[in-house]
């Protein structure tokens, strides 16, 4: 058995495809670098927890829907001896690398088999369109048919993943709510949460390729942070 029995499957296309498929910015060049931001801050995230990290990229993914191709990858990582696989991807900046030693401490805390239902199992933190940020599960209770056959990427998502772990007797763990990146529109909730640092970063990147300035009204930064802050003009942002 391994001394650590968790790993980490980062579940995310590289750069160049996920700039394809998000409309993440305004602009090809803008968006890749968006993008690249994006992968390269989950995979420090994840490194930080020095715990095993497996990335997956379109690359090495396997299948021809979503659902075939996550439930793949989580076989994979289970198949290389591990207990507990905790998936996260690139698009949620607020989560932490307190959040995922949260999920893995939860993962390995003993069921309470006193219980009519046991609380273990999973651990699941739900984004507020109904997805889900981060997916930690047990060997025992991965079900490969079922989970591939969510309705992932829907608003039904989350949901259905907990019916997921209940159906196997369990009731998961919970993490706090987050918001996570899938359009410009995202974006708005995004800036308001994150650091100063990260802030002022993905302006700049914003700004690649964009002559037109930021439009203030529709993202959550004073005349104070603009006038502070170097190079942060980008393309506005319509709802």
């Amino acid at each position: 058995m391994k001394k650590n029995n968790t790993a980490i499957l980062l579940f995310s296309r590289t750069a160049t495809a996920e700039a394809a498929s998000k409309p993440l910015s305004m602009g090809k060049r803008s968006a890749e670098s968006v993008a690249a931001f994006l992968v390269n801050h989950a995979k420090k995230l994840t490194a930080k927890t020095q715990l095993p990290v497996f990335f997956f990229s379109e690359k090495q993914q396997r299948g021809d829907s979503f659902g075939e191709r996550f439930a793949n990858a989580f076989e994979e990582v289970f198949a290389m001896g591990f207990d507990h696989v905790i998936s996260i991807g690139n698009d949620c900046l607020t989560v932490s690398t307190s959040d995922i030693l949260t999920a893995a401490k939860s993962l390995k805390t003993t069921p309470l088999t006193q219980s009519v239902i046991p609380q273990g199992g999973a651990v699941l933190g739900s984004t507020n369109d109904g997805g889900a940020y981060l997916i930690g599960l047990d060997k025992s209770i991965f079900q490969k048919n079922d989970f591939q056959n969510i309705n992932w990427q829907t608003h039904s998502t989350f949901s259905e993943l907990v019916q997921f772990v209940e159906k196997q007797a369990f009731i998961p763990f919970f993490l706090s709510e987050k918001s996570d990146i899938d359009n410009l529109v995202d974006w708005k909730k995004t800036l308001q949460v994150v650091s100063t640092t990260i802030k002022k970063t993905l302006l700049r990147l914003f700004n690649i390729g964009a002559p037109i300035p930021l439009a203030r009204a529709f993202l959550p930064i004073n005349d104070r942070f603009l006038s502070t802050s170097l190079a942060l003009r980008a393309p506005p942002f319509y709802l």
